[in-house]
């Protein structure tokens, strides 16, 4: 598994935080590198361990469904999640500051392997060119690994660098409300 971090300090006590973090689909919907286009909870009562839900994302074209379990829920401390498929697993920590919150969301995940090499488009292409890809693929395999590492840090730099973005549009929708302002 792979695994991103970042944190960020927000201007709130944790009461106030957390509040908003146990709102799962509001939580989701404030990520502007995805579109929710489903979001269902699949359990009664108040959100906490055990709690289930069923999510279906769209990103860059891609669809992306899963079902996501609460494993731990400690009020105004913590809350660990994960893709019951065991693809990813997320842990949003609250720690008390003397100006407020630090949010560490700290994520583990697969990155599926047509992420790493998506099929390149197939037109109407010439035999010629044909044997040749499938020549160079055959080469390309000897460097993979390299090849794979460059791209799974290409991506989890994409990734902490929206998580950045998400995190302070938290901060910033956390704040804004928390004085008062809409």
């Amino acid at each position: 598994m792979h695994r991103i971090t970042e944190s960020v300090k927000i201007h709130l006590p944790s009461e106030k935080v957390f509040a908003f973090l146990r709102n799962v689909e509001a939580r989701l919907r404030l990520n502007p590198f995805y579109e929710v286009m489903r979001f269902e909870k699949l359990t009664e009562g108040d959100v906490g361990a055990g709690t289930r839900f069923r999510i279906v994302l769209l990103s860059g074209g891609r669809r992306a469904e899963y079902e996501s379990e609460v494993l731990e829920f400690v009020e105004n401390r913590k809350i660990v999640s994960r893709d019951t498929k065991g693809r990813l697993r997320l842990t949003l920590t609250l720690k008390e500051t003397p100006r407020g919150t630090l949010l560490t969301h700290d994520e583990k995940f697969v990155i599926p392997p047509d992420a790493l090499f998506p099929e390149e488009e197939e037109r109407e292409a010439p035999l010629w060119m044909k044997f040749l890809r499938n020549l160079f693929s055959i080469e390309r395999a000897r460097f993979t690994d390299r090849e794979e590492e460059r791209r799974i840090e290409e991506i989890k730099k994409r990734l902490a660098g929206n998580l950045k973005v998400w995190l302070s549009l938290i901060k910033e929708r956390l704040e804004t409300e928390g004085d008062g302002r809409h």
